[in-house]
């Protein structure tokens, strides 16, 4: 099967992202998604995202992560979708509302390359402490479209991540979906470093969408202001504006959201079948 798709990412958080309003990939799709994935032996990425129709809305958007397995929600992701639909004509006036499996957002182009997505209603979250590897994590607790377990310390940098959070990510307390785990430090010029090790991609990602906003909840927890920009181990920055509501925070997170290179991809599909091959 030869596979269009459009390389892009959001603040190096990168995804394969395929135009799939008229469908055309098989119906279930993990296995191939793993290869596209492959850092190796195909595209190479953190996920795929899926472009599709929906009525009542400019689209929707799928997203599978790295092993292949679907996904609720990628906040990066659903802001290179936006960029990637708006590449296409989709939407009006520069902007798109959009279904995601978490429930309806709508995005913009900022002017500068930048996309800015309007999430929506996000609960605010609590402290919640885990025993882990014979050590005490306190960290905060949310679920921004998917659950992330937010812990400070006094510098990302000196975290080994994978010794700490890989067991932390499957903790009972989760249940057996996991969650994803944020380091976070509070830097002294008013930004919020963050590294993350993600569910599904089951290592640490250069960003991180969600996982900028869940930190931003932490962080006016304990006084930064709205709103909150969030440094990335990539070096780039998400920013996320929140503003109370009645039943949470409404949260806007902006950043970059870029295409890498545009190609086709050759799969073969079925048991057994080989890895994909080079993109062009």
């Amino acid at each position: 099967m030869r596979i269009p798709f459009v390389k892009m990412h959001g603040a190096a958080n990168d995804f394969v992202v395929i135009d799939h309003r008229e469908p055309f990939l098989p119906a279930a799709p993990e296995p191939l998604f793993a290869r596209l994935c492959d850092r190796r032996r195909g595209v190479g990425a953190d996920g795929v995202l899926l472009l599709e129709r929906r009525d009542g809305a400019d689209f929707a958007m799928r997203y599978h992560n790295a092993d292949g397995g679907p996904a609720d929600f990628c906040g990066n992701g659903a802001r290179c979708i936006a960029r990637f639909a708006l590449d296409r004509g989709l939407g009006r006036d520069g902007a798109v509302t959009f279904h995601t499996a978490v429930g309806a957002m709508s995005a913009r182009g900022t002017g500068d390359g930048r996309i800015e997505l309007r999430f929506g209603t996000v609960p605010r979250g609590g402290p919640v402490t885990l025993e882990s590897g014979g050590r005490a994590f306190r960290g905060w607790l949310v679920t921004p479209g998917v659950p992330h377990f937010v812990v400070a310390v006094p510098d990302v940098a000196d975290v080994p991540l994978l010794e700490w959070a890989r067991p932390l990510r499957s903790h009972p307390h989760f249940g057996p979906p996991g969650a994803n785990v944020d380091f976070v430090t509070r830097l002294p010029d008013g930004r919020v470093a963050m590294r993350t090790y993600e569910r599904g991609v089951e290592g640490e990602t250069l960003a991180c969408g969600s996982g900028a906003i869940a930190t931003a909840l932490w962080a006016v927890t304990v006084g930064e202001p709205s709103p909150v920009t969030v440094l990335t181990a990539g070096g780039d920055e998400l920013v996320v504006a929140l503003e109370d509501g009645p039943r949470g925070c409404e949260a806007i997170l902006t950043g970059p959201a870029e295409v890498a290179f545009r190609g086709e991809v050759d799969v073969a599909i079925g048991p057994g079948a080989g890895s994909a091959s080079p993109a062009r």
